[in-house]
């Protein structure tokens, strides 16, 4: 679904995140709490999240795929800007 430009995009992205000064920080905190969640969830939960997750793959028409991937680029395309204006200022 991505292209190599997104991917570079995302790329730029994780690291400028990664040479901000809070990164560590935050990416400890952000681990601990997706760990907390992982252990808190049931193994039902787990399996009807599976379930919704694939009855909304199958349910996706073209369209929406369409238009999902136009709003990635989107974001991407402005992401990149942000990233670049960053790296300017440094």
């Amino acid at each position: 679904m991505w292209n190599n430009e997104q991917k570079d995009i995302w790329k730029d992205i994780k690291d400028t995140w990664n040479e901000q000064p809070q990164s560590e920080k935050i990416n400890i905190q952000v681990s601990k709490l997706i760990e907390e969640f992982k252990s808190k969830i049931s193994q039902f939960e787990k399996d009807s999240i599976n379930k919704d997750l694939a009855f909304i793959t199958t349910s996706v028409t073209q369209f929406e795929k369409e238009s999902i991937k136009r709003d990635l680029n989107l974001i991407s395309t402005l992401l990149k800007k942000v990233t670049s204006k960053l790296n300017k200022k440094k």
